[in-house]
């Protein structure tokens, strides 16, 4: 039998709550650090709703 490891949680998004796995597509607040998926990112226009700074994809 192989072993199949599993994908590393980096988190979730602050908007939806979708989790956020290692080598996922992401975006990140440069101000306020939180992430974001991608759908989210679409849906805030790029910028954060907290700070309102340009999200950066990471």
């Amino acid at each position: 039998m192989a072993y199949v490891p599993k994908m590393l949680v980096i988190g979730r998004c602050t908007r939806c709550g979708k989790k956020l796995y290692r080598g996922d597509e992401m975006y990140e607040c440069p101000k306020c650090g939180v992430p974001y998926c991608p759908t989210c990112y679409k849906k805030v226009y790029g910028r954060c709703p907290i700070c309102q700074s340009p999200l950066e994809e990471h």
